[in-house]
């Protein structure tokens, strides 16, 4: 039996296309290089700052409660909706700003319209009894509070 493989190559191909895809990969895999990337990545996130579409929850139990904290700087306490779902809260931001300047000397008017929203869902070990839940705002920090309540069996039998 003749094995006829010249038809395959040895080494992967190289030339323009591939060597300088190789070579981008590289430039930007070395370290140097790579701390200027995380420098604009910080810049970028720094300028979202002080409304994030995405902000950090935490969640913890004590003897008795749940707690979630949420991150939440810069943003007024009427702009923050929680809802609870079961055994989940959405903890939803939404930030609208309408900003209208008139100068009639100069004749020009501005009108600038900004509308953000973020949220998150939060699974809870336990069902949330919304009566004796509790939600603070101080300081940039959500924290919500409630009692420990097993979750009931919702599960349907099978005939």
């Amino acid at each position: 039996m003749d094995n006829n493989n010249n038809h395959l190559p040895d080494k992967p191909a190289s030339g323009f296309p591939h060597d300088f895809i190789k070579k981008f990969d590289n430039f930007f895999a070395n370290e140097p290089h790579r701390s200027i990337l995380d420098s604009i990545d910080a810049f970028f996130q720094q300028a979202a700052a002080p409304f994030m579409s995405y902000f950090p929850v935490d969640l913890y139990e004590t003897d008795s409660e749940w707690v979630v904290k949420a991150e939440i700087p810069g943003v007024n306490k009427e702009n923050i909706h929680i809802e609870p779902l079961g055994d989940r809260l959405r903890i939803s931001v939404v930030d609208e700003q309408q900003t209208e300047e008139n100068n009639d000397v100069n004749n020009f008017f501005r009108r600038e319209r900004r509308f953000q929203r973020a949220e998150r869902i939060v699974a809870l070990p336990y069902s949330i009894y919304k009566q004796k839940t509790r939600a603070r705002y101080h300081n940039g920090i959500l924290e919500i509070r409630g009692p420990k309540y097993p979750k009931p069996d919702n599960t349907l039998e099978i005939e």
